[in-house]
């Protein structure tokens, strides 16, 4: 084919342009990528924690006047038998303050049965010493978040007392310690369900029922079915995390057109470089269509100048893109957790078809950029462009 060994010979004809043209397009691939893998990471991590790090599923009385779920025995059984769901763990929540010598702290006091909160929450992944079944043989253990137990200055094996208006003051000997490495390690402490309810004064009821499902992305349908059955409020993972999900959705939006932006500035590079090259051969464009070459073939002439650029500026900017996220993978870059939703390290993720998107539609816009020139050269006078030269 005639028509791409002279788009060759023009690309190669002006080696500088050439590679400028392609540099632009091979940043643009780059810098889109690593922003794709950053978005990809961040998206990722909120949903893993907003998934692992919470029940898919929380259970609280229908009637906000209403404190605690009576007959939650009951009420959890019948949810645990309900199909997609694989643990329930009900959960007495109440606030108190923990004093040891001198110190004393708030905390939020969470009253569990062991075995049925690991199966929903897996608390043993967080435990860094100790044991959260050490609960079950410790009728007043306590396990403490680290940070809580550094500002006590207590350790395991110690005991702390609990305290709380109306309730007779309580000693819980420390069995453990947790780290989420979240703001809630200052203030959490798990206990035995039955001694925090003795604790409250409140035996037989508890405060809400977390629940566990298969899968996840099908909270929100089982979480209307134990509507339905119970009456009780049952609030799914992705409904308490609506603000973040749709504010991801709008983050989107803007970033796609950031995306536009930056595809759009590769494209003009390559514009500019054809332009030039319709400029600057016009003798030899009017030479071609005085013998005879059609206007169809001097517009392929140009569309394949497009493709080469683009083509070779998406493989390189496909590379380095991989290249700059590997390489930002091994470090850990720190971020504000308040403007990243508790995330303390900016999470890349590699995802191969992001590659496959940036490559794609960099490459129809490079092909769209080569229009107008391959136009403009394709509709000169052969006669004046010969005659301009």
């Amino acid at each position: 084919m005639y028509e791409l060994k002279i788009a060759l010979r023009q690309v190669l004809s002006r080696k500088r342009q050439t590679l400028f043209a392609i540099l632009a397009v091979a940043l643009a691939v780059a810098v889109i990528t690593v922003m794709m893998a950053m978005l990809t990471g961040f998206q990722d991590e909120l949903v893993t924690a907003s998934i692992e790090n919470n029940p898919h599923i929380v259970i609280s009385p229908h009637d906000e006047e209403e404190e605690f779920i009576h007959l939650y025995r009951y009420t959890s059984a019948r949810i645990a038998e309900k199909e997609g769901i694989i643990a329930v763990s009900p959960k007495y929540l109440g606030q108190a303050a923990l004093e040891y010598r001198d110190n004393a702290e708030g905390v939020s006091l969470q009253g569990v049965d062991p075995a049925a909160e690991e199966s929903v929450m897996r608390v043993s992944e967080d435990v860094v010493e100790g044991d959260l079944m050490s609960l079950v043989y410790t009728r007043y253990g306590i396990l403490l978040g680290d940070k809580l137990a550094e500002n006590l200055e207590v350790h395991v094996g110690d005991r702390v007392d609990a305290v709380f208006p109306g309730s007779q003051t309580t000693s819980f000997k420390v069995v453990g310690l947790i780290h989420t490495g979240t703001a809630a390690d200052e203030v959490t402490a798990y206990a035995r369900l039955d001694s925090v309810q003795d604790f409250f004064n409140e035996p037989g009821v508890v405060s809400t029922i977390g629940v566990r499902v298969a899968d996840p992305y099908q909270a929100d349908v089982i979480a209307d079915s134990i509507e339905r059955e119970t009456g009780l409020d049952a609030v799914s993972w992705s409904e308490a995390n609506a603000e973040i999900l749709s504010l991801l959705e709008t983050q989107m939006i803007f970033v796609n057109i950031f995306y536009l932006l930056i595809y759009g500035i590769a494209g003009f590079g390559i514009a500019n470089t054809l332009i030039t090259i319709v400029a600057q051969r016009t003798r030899e464009i009017g030479i071609l269509k005085a013998m005879g070459t059609s206007q169809k073939s001097i517009m392929v002439v140009f569309i394949f100048q497009s493709m080469i650029l683009g083509a070779i500026g998406l493989i390189l900017g496909t590379i380095l893109g991989y290249v700059v996220t590997v390489g930002l993978q091994s470090y850990e870059i720190e971020v504000p957790q308040e403007m990243y939703f508790g995330l303390q390290t900016l999470p890349l993720e590699v995802e191969p078809l992001n590659f496959v998107y940036a490559a794609f539609f960099a490459f129809v816009i490079n092909i769209l950029s080569g229009i107008y020139p391959a136009r403009k050269a394709a509709k000169l006078d052969p006669v004046k462009a010969i005659e301009s030269a």
